[in-house]
């Protein structure tokens, strides 16, 4: 099983960011809607090698006040309490994958970090039947995550973790665990027009 601590500073996805709501909310700046465009390519597993378009779509950002109660409901509720959270929030966006169907994004954070600008993405995922029936160990990774960073050029570049576990560690850092495969790799997004 591959564990993936993700960047440091994705804690301001999820920790308490309560001393900044004197500043204003910190997403209340971003345009929406917004919309990328890019490739995704497995990198184990039976598609290793396969890629698809990716397109990634916002609609609304968390707000500061959303994010600072996932990260109280995380911190004291775990994981199983985060999901029917995370559950209950009107999607911000949604991502697509080829042709296929669209799936939701919860949560949605924009962030300027020393790399370069991130987008995160957080949703709530869906289970299939035979996961449960079967008691397969995979119905308790239950979220799925994306993030893209993006250089001063505007090009971005990511990770998607389709089934993952978060959680807090010992030292207050989020992580984020995969379930089996390593995460899949997004490459060359670049924001597209929304007709």
């Amino acid at each position: 099983m591959k564990k993936a601590l993700i960047l440091i500073v994705t804690l301001a996805l999820l920790a308490a960011v309560a001393p900044a709501f004197g500043a204003g909310d910190s997403q209340a700046d971003q345009p929406v809607p917004q919309r990328f465009r890019g490739r995704i390519a497995a990198m184990s597993g039976p598609a290793s090698g396969a890629t698809a378009f990716l397109v990634f779509h916002v609609d609304r950002f968390a707000t500061d006040a959303e994010v600072q109660v996932l990260a109280q409901t995380l911190g004291e509720g775990g994981e199983e309490a985060l999901l029917k959270s995370i559950s209950d929030i009107e999607p911000g966006g949604w991502f697509r994958i080829g042709d296929g169907l669209r799936y939701h994004l919860r949560v949605i954070r924009a962030m300027e970090t020393p790399q370069g600008r991130m987008l995160i993405g957080i949703t709530d995922r869906p289970i299939q039947f035979g996961e449960i029936t079967r008691s397969r160990r995979s119905a308790q990774y239950t979220f799925g995550w994306i993030q893209i960073l993006f250089d001063e050029n505007g090009k971005g570049e990511g990770s998607m973790i389709p089934t993952a576990k978060i959680d807090f560690d010992d030292q207050g850092r989020l992580v984020v665990e995969s379930f089996g495969l390593q995460p899949y790799r997004i490459l060359k997004v670049l924001p597209e027009a929304i007709n």
